[in-house]
């Protein structure tokens, strides 16, 4: 049976390197604080979109309530607008009955 030999040296040792548990320890260190440091860097990101949407949320429900008053003020003015005009409208309507 043949066992597979590198016959270059410089391949020897970039598997030597690759294959050594020292090496192996520190690169799984290093990816692990670069997989550390991405979902902390989510976090941040989740934790200030939530912030945002309270934000949003708590500007909603007050202009919800202002809207409603400002809709229901302007029910109140336009009732108003009609009452005051309706007085003239019957003076103008008795006058004409008179003249008829």
């Amino acid at each position: 049976m043949k066992t597979a030999r590198i016959t270059s040296r410089r391949a020897r040792e970039v598997v030597a390197v690759a294959t050594d548990i020292d090496v192996c320890a520190a690169q799984r260190e290093g990816d692990a604080h670069v997989e550390r440091e991405e979902i902390e860097r989510l976090l941040d990101e989740v934790d200030r979109e939530l912030a945002e949407e309270e934000r949003t949320a708590a500007v909603r429900l007050d202009r919800s309530f202002l809207d409603a008053r400002r809709a229901w003020r302007a029910v109140r003015r336009g009732e108003r607008a009609v009452l005051r005009a309706l007085p003239s409208r019957w003076d103008v309507a008795d006058s004409a009955g008179e003249v008829a």
